[in-house]
């Protein structure tokens, strides 16, 4: 899975992973699925309770990259008004607020030809061609099943076997169902009948 990440603050007043990309890994591991998130978030504290969220949702994060010039965003408010294990790393997503950590070709070329023997990359919302570009060429030499979510409108050059699904970035039902087709496929299902997990989560978005 690859796409970037922000963080919210859960139930608990800690960090956990949010956004599109965060929610698909999170159905597909569980749904039984081996996951490596591919993102990138700050060196603060933000960061590391989302790396130990992810941990405990089963989603490895060897390909997760830590950038300490950018702080992670948590969605909703001060990461240091959120509760008493959070400190004053990181930012909410504001107007005023510098864009988090972002992905880009190179990060997601070097993760994924360090990464073996997947069978499914799902990219979300990648804004950067050349991060698009380099999940193309990996889907091509691993032979592995590509899954693209674009917002809707956005046209995305992809192979004609490419899965494309559109969906915005805030739609968490679709990125849940997502997830569990992604799972499906990993499993051997083929696509066009794994494709029906989707069919609910459309009419949902």
């Amino acid at each position: 899975m690859a796409g970037d990440i922000a963080g919210r603050v859960d139930a608990s007043g800690e960090a956990a992973p949010a956004g599109f990309a965060a929610t698909v890994a999170t159905a597909a591991a569980a749904a039984g699925s081996k996951v490596e998130l591919v993102t990138r978030i700050g060196e603060d504290a933000a960061g590391d309770a989302i790396i130990l969220a992810l941990a405990r949702a089963g989603i490895g994060h060897v390909a997760t990259l830590r950038d300490a010039g950018r702080r992670t965003p948590v969605l909703g408010s001060p990461y240091d008004e959120a509760g008493p294990d959070l400190d004053d790393d990181a930012t909410s997503t504001t107007a005023e607020s510098p864009p988090g950590p972002m992905l880009d070709g190179g990060d997601v070329g070097l993760a994924l030809r360090y990464l073996s023997d997947y069978r499914v990359i799902v990219v979300a919302h990648a804004a950067d061609r050349d991060l698009l570009d380099e999940v193309v060429t990996a889907a091509g030499w691993s032979g592995a099943r590509l899954v693209v979510v674009a917002s809707p409108g956005i046209e995305v050059a992809v192979p004609n076997d490419a899965i494309v699904i559109e969906a915005e970035a805030d739609a968490e039902a679709v990125a849940v169902r997502v997830g569990r087709y992604a799972a499906a496929i990993d499993r051997g299902g083929e696509p066009d009948t794994a494709y029906a997990v989707l069919t609910g989560a459309n009419a949902e978005s």
